[in-house]
């Protein structure tokens, strides 16, 4: 599954929105400094929490990495202390921090901290959204995730 499957399983369960690409991905958005139609229909929906989920093929022993962005609010620095904490405590290896630190310009994550919105990006590591092939693996953070936004 990729982030975007997760995205919408999320919100399925926890009668949340999600905004994702139809397809393959063919860049990243958050490499793209322009506010491009992704980015404008985020902004177009504020007084939202816009978690924005990624996920890093990179083996890093974390499992998630969540960024706080250019501009973070203290209740976006309390939403991602406690997702921290949750994954901690289901035995997950989680931080803030580079390399997914969300504060490129680009980040759907920094262009509504700029716009006055709160966001936070979640890095996923690609062993922890596989439920097909690795469901022992994914479980725990799809359990964490689910807690956290319910």
């Amino acid at each position: 599954m990729g982030t975007g499957g997760l995205a919408e399983t999320l919100a399925e369960l926890t009668g949340s929105t999600a905004l994702t690409v139809v397809g393959r991905q063919s860049g990243d958005p958050n490499w793209d400094v322009e506010l491009g139609v992704f980015k404008q229909a985020v902004l177009e929906r504020p007084g939202l929490v816009v978690v924005d989920v990624h996920g890093f093929r990179a083996e890093l022993e974390e499992d998630l990495i969540v960024g706080l962005g250019p501009a973070p609010t203290s209740s976006t620095r309390e939403l991602a202390e406690r997702l921290i904490d949750r994954a901690r405590k289901a035995g997950l290896v989680a931080r803030t921090g580079k390399p997914f630190d969300a504060t490129w310009p680009g980040t759907v994550t920094a262009t509504v901290q700029v716009a006055g919105g709160a966001a936070l990006q979640v890095e996923v590591a690609g062993r922890r959204r596989r439920p097909v092939t690795r469901p022992e693996s994914t479980a725990p953070l799809l359990g964490v995730l689910l807690e956290w936004l319910a």
